[in-house]
């Protein structure tokens, strides 16, 4: 008689082996947070705690300017992290924007007199940044509120329900509490939302079925691969005009799927722009262009003022 059992317990413990390697190089990806850069920030910081929400109890990062007057109203942002931060818990993800990605160095980049090529970590083509140095140089930064939710994993394609619940959620109560607490102006026209990555398919998700909330949408490197008809199932513009920009990077992967959504929306004549600038996929990215464009388009277009 033959024995089996040999092979058989072999190729079980192979087989047990592989997935631990597997959930071990997941947990190490999530886990692949940059070492912070330490550069100095502009913003101060305060994280908001719900006890309920559609995903349950949730926080969300608010970041105010600096040294700001006691009178002065800014318009509000509403910033989306990640998919790596939406796997490591509500404050981590909460946190996402201010901690992670350094968004208070980008404020500080901006406010500096005369904007450095450092403040993009080594991406952006020369003649955009001879652009935009000359541009703040005209019409100097001025700052924004920014409010970082937690953002959840919404990637799958079952996750259209509890994503437009969050959406829904933080239109109506995570900006009216920022409109009753924080120091700025109310309108929808001075109001935005953007994000990267997975945060950009919820700025979108967002933006697009509440333009009574948002006037301005942006979003960085959206990951809308077979998500296109998904995002645009939100466009619900009620006679409102929006402002609406997608940013990719010519590095990126997810680049031709936003421009994807660039046609179907330019197809169905839905006003928005596109911008193509440099940087990868990265952590890089959110804490030197990423930050530097979705500031700096912000700051000009929920003030009326055109973005460039």
């Amino acid at each position: 008689m033959t024995d089996r059992s040999a092979p058989r317990g072999a190729a079980r413990a192979v087989a047990l082996l592989c997935l631990a390697t597997v959930a071990t190089l997941a947990v190490v990806a999530v886990a692949q947070v940059p070492t912070p850069t330490r550069r100095p920030s502009t913003l101060d910081e305060q994280l908001w705690h719900f006890d309920a929400s559609p995903l349950g109890p949730v926080s969300v990062g608010v970041l105010l300017p600096h040294g700001r007057a006691a009178n002065a109203r800014h318009p509000l942002l509403v910033a989306f992290h990640g998919w790596g931060e939406s796997q490591r818990g509500v404050d981590a993800g909460a946190w996402g924007w201010a901690h992670d990605y350094e968004l208070g160095a980008s404020d500080a980049e901006l406010r500096r007199h005369g904007l450095r090529v450092e403040a993009f970590l080594g991406f952006v083509d020369p003649a955009r940044y001879q652009r935009l140095r000359r541009d703040l140089a005209r019409r100097p930064y001025q700052g924004l509120v920014v409010v970082t939710p937690f953002t959840p994993d919404t990637l799958d394609p079952d996750a259209g329900t509890v994503s437009l619940a969050y959406a829904d959620w933080v239109a109506r109560v995570v900006v009216a509490r920022a409109r009753a607490e924080l120091p700025v102006l109310t309108t929808r026209e001075a109001t935005g939302v953007d994000g990267v990555s997975l945060g950009g398919l919820t700025a979108l998700e967002a933006g697009l079925r509440h333009p009574e909330t948002f006037g301005v949408v942006g979003a960085l490197q959206p990951a809308v691969n077979r998500r296109v008809e998904r995002v645009l199932a939100q466009h619900q513009p009620r006679g409102l005009r929006q402002h609406i920009r997608l940013v990719g990077t010519r590095a990126d992967r997810l680049t031709r799927h936003m421009l994807e959504l660039h046609d179907a929306m330019t197809a169905r004549h839905i006003e928005h722009e596109v911008r193509l600038v440099e940087g990868p996929h990265d952590y890089v990215f959110n804490r030197g262009a990423g930050g530097v464009e979705m500031l700096l388009f912000h700051d000009r277009a929920l003030r009326g003022m055109p973005a460039e």
